[in-house]
């Protein structure tokens, strides 16, 4: 039986507002108030809420920050626990003083006080309960102000006065049982449980109607996907106690303007519609649209919305949107896939994890997302409303990257929230199950208008009970109707009868079904029970991801940093993850075992490359039988040797190349199962007349076997161009060279494999949801014979705009192939790698007789006086 519930938002002005924002740019309206917080335990303060709100009293031996920030965040920046990060240390933290409340503190400045003017205090994000006053009256109450994803707005008109005020915030801490910011099985617990403003805080100003959440969605014209019919909603509430006649100015750049005439009732608050079938203008002829990463330009509009009452301005936002529109759609064997402006794409993603005190600087969050787009990914997951501001999502925007976003499994398992496990997720009752649909449509609100986010997740590995998953599909339709919504990210639980078929939306048409283990290259070509290339895989993912040396130092204390040992384990995940061991049984089969820190890191990046890179391609090449994958990691919330394709220190390993290499808009694919050669093309448009080189070498470097094939590509395609004949000769270890040609032969893109005559063999009949144990395992032992080579490194340096492009030209003279080499820029004093560093290929092979020029990109101001320069190689001398 299908449930429904009826809403109401026709929501009357209260001292508490439930209500999200789309933050302005224009500083009359909305004044940040994220500098210079003071914060003290309850332990430590005698006075009450109603005193300490009072701007007269001193803060004196108070610990001074800004927000947003949590506890533990500012007595890190503080000084309090230098180098958390290093071995244990985080274990060594007593986390008694942060069971009990602690103080938030801050006292601001108004020059003028309007008489006129309607104030509003926003808190935008807070962990876990709160009480709130301001300048002595408490505003706030501990009874309804609950929950890290709600948005809570008050009137302070009341309240405040000329010159100095002040706001106190006693934020009690989460206990066991209560459904928090939660970061898993990823890494340790942060000892404050994130207890804190871990968003900003704002002072909005605005006269009787105030403007919320402006959002523009889009209907495109399927007769020629250029034509845009566009609608925009903003929330208008009325603060005064008699009705307002409001002129709603509407202004897009380079499409027009509109004015829109609408009463509003004395305390309402309501969505104002404005579409095309109103004012012709918002009919848009040859739309620039919206596009993810290869598909096109991820093109933006800037926007203002604007209230206009008896004249005089009350309010106005500005934003920007962009034109596109997604649909979802099932292919033949019941999968879920989505489409973007009407063309289907694979999604290539990968999951984010914020800091685990989520103190990420926006630099970093930039730099990352940078990161993803130059990985050739599409698509961001976020398990958690991640991000203490919106940069993430503004990012995402910019760089047109998909964004699904939902709740964490957090708050499914007894282990991580305290609560017993049924089948469904943990929030139950009909309070909390108000309370966390409201704080979901608050998160909506908040992020409507951001194009990059492209579908609402409700439960990760659970469903919602049924009530909550009605509740929560009202609520979110009822303010942002334009994306699909996936109740949750599992369809059926590994090895059992137990499906997450919803009896309010049916089957999800996804699969969370693992692996999170290491599995062999194969594996994702001949699974077809669990994580191999079939539908949509939520995530997923070869399992430990060991960082270079020079981050390895950085988490382990000297003598701890070889033979792996308790240590290393600490710094893996937890639970079934708390080890490397099931990666070692691989690696040392596969490669040997290492003999030292320095042997074993630079492999550990070959291993990671190969067991990375053949996941995305199995998907890539299996249009559309195959909808898309998530790897599961992107990041890490702190140093640590799993799941992440660059580690907490921005430094990318080999899996980031091999991600980018696999995800590559067009591409040639060694097939691990039936030993084919496909070709894969992301791109808009057909590729006609290019060719694939194929070259076999064995581990002596000798050609055996060589061929061009003609291939034309069509669009948003995979295909097959040759399979692999059987070649006399072939060593235990040798290796397939790919080059994509243009109809001029000019290199398009290439690829390169070291393979084995070997084969992995799995164990499916064993298979559970972390991984599928393999029984035999591939021989690439005899890649520690290959000669050693010279291998000449030519440097050169130029700044383009802010940034300096590093040219490597790596010029290998000999008659062998110069195996998987590693070029990096280093600081010359402290002899560290430069980060956030974008370089177009690396870890690269270079044929007999080869030069190949790759290029990096850093930030200017990021590079120091003097750099040095690394190259570094399997057989390179």
């Amino acid at each position: 039986m299908k449930l429904s519930v009826l809403t109401n938002w026709m929501l009357g002005v209260s001292m508490l507002l439930l209500i999200a924002c789309q933050p302005a740019t224009k500083d009359e309206y909305i004044t940040e108030l994220n500098n210079d917080w003071y914060i003290q335990s309850a332990d430590k303060v005698s006075q009450n809420g109603a005193d300490l709100s009072k701007p007269s009293f001193d803060a004196k031996g108070w610990i001074k920050g800004d927000i947003p920030a949590t506890v533990m965040t500012i007595l890190m920046e503080s000084g309090e626990y230098p180098n958390l990060f290093m071995g244990d240390n985080i274990d060594q933290v007593d986390d008694e003083r942060f069971k009990q409340p602690w103080w938030y503190k801050k006292t601001f400045l108004i020059n003028e006080l309007n008489d006129k003017s309607v104030y509003q205090l926003r808190f935008e994000g807070l962990n876990y309960k709160a009480n709130i006053w301001v300048n002595g009256t408490q505003v706030g109450q501990v009874a309804t102000v609950e929950g890290p994803f709600s948005r809570w707005t008050f009137n302070v008109s009341d309240y405040l006065m000329q010159g100095n005020n002040s706001v106190a915030v006693e934020i009690i801490p989460p206990v066991r049982g209560d459904l928090t910011i939660g970061f898993v099985d990823w890494n340790p617990a942060a000892p404050d449980q994130n207890m804190g403003l871990w968003r900003g805080v704002e002072l909005i100003q605005s006269q009787a109607i105030s403007i919320e959440s402006p959002f523009v969605s889009t209907k495109l014209n399927r007769s020629n996907w250029k034509d845009a019919e566009l609608t925009v909603t903003s929330q208008l509430t009325n603060h005064s106690d008699k009705k307002q006649n409001v002129t709603l100015n509407i202004d897009i750049k380079g499409i027009g303007s509109v004015a829109h005439k609408v009463s509003i009732a004395a305390g309402e608050s309501r969505d104002v519609v404005v579409d095309a079938s109103q004012y012709p203008v918002l009919n848009v002829k040859n739309a620039k649209l919206w596009w993810p990463n290869n598909l096109g330009d991820p093109n933006m509009y800037n926007i203002t919305v604007s209230a206009v009452v008896n004249g005089s301005e009350s309010q106005s936002i500005d934003s920007r949107f962009g034109i596109r529109e997604i649909e979802e759609y099932l292919n033949d064997d019941g999968h879920k896939g989505w489409k973007v402006n009407g063309k289907p794409l694979t999604i290539k993603g990968a999951g984010w994890v914020d800091d685990m005190f989520l103190a990420d600087s926006k630099d970093k969050v930039l730099a990352q997302v940078d990161y993803v787009k130059h990985m050739n990914l599409n698509c961001i997951r976020l398990e958690g409303f991640w991000g203490r501001d919106k940069t993430i999502y503004d990012a995402a925007d910019e760089n047109g990257l998909l964004v699904m976003i939902g709740w964490s499994c957090h708050w499914e398992w007894e282990a991580y929230c305290g609560r017993p496990e049924t089948h469904y997720m943990a929030i139950t009752g009909k309070d909390e199950i108000e309370r966390h649909a409201q704080s979901y449509r608050d998160q909506v609100m908040y992020l409507r208008n951001h194009p990059s986010v492209f579908l609402w997740v409700f439960g990760s590995d659970k469903l919602p009970v049924p009530e909550l998953e009605a509740k929560l599909n009202d609520y979110i339709t009822s303010v942002d109707n334009s994306r699909p919504i996936l109740a949750a990210c599992k369809y059926q639980d590994f090895g059992t009868d137990v499906y997450n078929h919803s009896e309010v939306s049916g089957a999800t048409g996804v699969k969370m079904l693992g692996p999170y283990g290491y599995v062999p290259p194969v594996y994702w070509y001949i699974d077809t029970i669990a994580g191999g290339a079939y539908g949509f895989n939520t995530e997923t993912g070869p399992g430990p991801q060991v960082p270079p040396v020079e981050s390895i130092k950085k988490m382990l204390p000297a003598d701890k940093l070889w033979p792996i040992n308790d240590m290393w384990n600490f710094h893996c995940g937890r639970h079934q993850f708390g080890s490397l061991d099931r990666y070692l049984n691989s690696f040392n089969k596969r490669y040997g075992e290492a003999a030292d820190l320095e042997e074993f890191a630079f492999k550990s990046q070959i291993s990671n490359y190969e067991a990375i890179r053949p996941m995305f391609e199995a998907f890539q090449s299996k249009k559309y039988h195959a909808t898309g994958v998530i790897q599961w990691m992107l990041n890490s919330a702190w140093p640590e040797m799993f799941w992440q394709l660059y580690d907490y220190y921005l430094l990318p390993n080999g899996a980031f190349y091999g991600t980018k290499k696999a995800c590559q808009p067009l591409s040639a694919v060694y097939n691990y199962k039936d030993n084919g050669i496909y070709w894969v093309n992301d791109y808009n448009e057909a590729k006609n007349g290019l060719s694939i080189n194929v070259d076999v070498y064995d581990i002596n470097s000798k050609v055996l076997f060589t061929k061009k094939v003609a291939v034309d590509m069509h669009a948003h395609s995979s295909g097959l161009a040759i399979n692999l004949p059987e070649i006399e000769g072939l060593t235990k270890a040798y290796f397939v060279n790919l080059e994509v040609m243009d109809a001029n032969n000019q290199l398009l893109a290439d690829n390169f494999y070291w393979l084995s005559t070997k084969a992995d063999k799995m164990k499916f009949e064993e298979t559970t949801w972390v991984y599928t144990p393999a029984k035999e395992f591939a021989d690439l032992k005899l890649l520690n014979s290959l000669p050693k080579v010279d291998v000449t490194a030519n440097w050169s340096t130029k700044v383009v705009g802010d940034d300096t492009i590093i040219e490597c030209e790596l010029v290998n003279a000999s008659n062998q192939i110069a195996f998987f080499i590693e070029a990096g820029v280093l600081n010359k004093e402290t002899q560290q790698t430069i980060v956030p560093v974008f370089w177009d290929d690396n870890y690269v092979s270079l044929m007999p007789n080869e030069t190949k020029t790759i290029t990096a990109r850093i930030a200017t101001k990021l590079m120091p006086e003097q750099v040095d320069h690394k190259v570094k190689g399997w057989n390179v001398k």
